[in-house]
């Protein structure tokens, strides 16, 4: 599944969003309202400091002149990934408040699982790249 990042600077949100889709009911779940809605309100529900919160959104998203999308889009007609982002970017206060973090900080959000996040100068780490517990970490991870 194609996720483009578009103008807002938020590529570590959509890097997580990108890593969720890999297991569709993880998306299908933050999703409240789970069609196309007529009146183009939708329910949400994302995970922000450890506890669960619902949030409506509509389906009104900037756009440029020609009527593309300014910030995220998804391949095809789907409504997914902006619908996220703007549900994020509203727990958050504003678009712009989401532009800049890391994208382990995003997939707490979007799961509600703890996250860890590993930095590659760290002499351990470096270790564990050496030796490959890191990889088998990051294999086990994935499944």
């Amino acid at each position: 599944k194609d996720i483009l990042q578009g103008q807002l600077g938020n590529c570590w949100f959509m890097c997580a969003l990108a890593s969720l889709a890999e297991m569709p009911y993880l998306v299908e779940r933050l999703f409240i309202t789970q069609k196309y809605n007529e009146e183009g309100l939708y329910r949400l529900k994302l995970c922000k400091n450890g506890e669960w919160m619902e949030v409506t959104i509509d389906d009104y998203f900037p756009c440029y002149p020609n009527g593309s999308p300014m910030f995220s889009r998804a391949n095809g007609h789907e409504l997914w990934v902006l619908l996220l982002e703007k549900a994020y970017a509203k727990v958050h206060g504003n678009y712009k408040s989401i532009v800049g973090g890391l994208p382990h900080q995003a997939m707490m959000d979007l799961t509600g699982c703890p996250t860890t996040s590993f930095s590659f100068k760290e002499s351990n780490v470096q270790d564990m790249i050496r030796n490959g517990k890191l990889w088998n970490m990051m294999k086990n991870y994935d499944k």
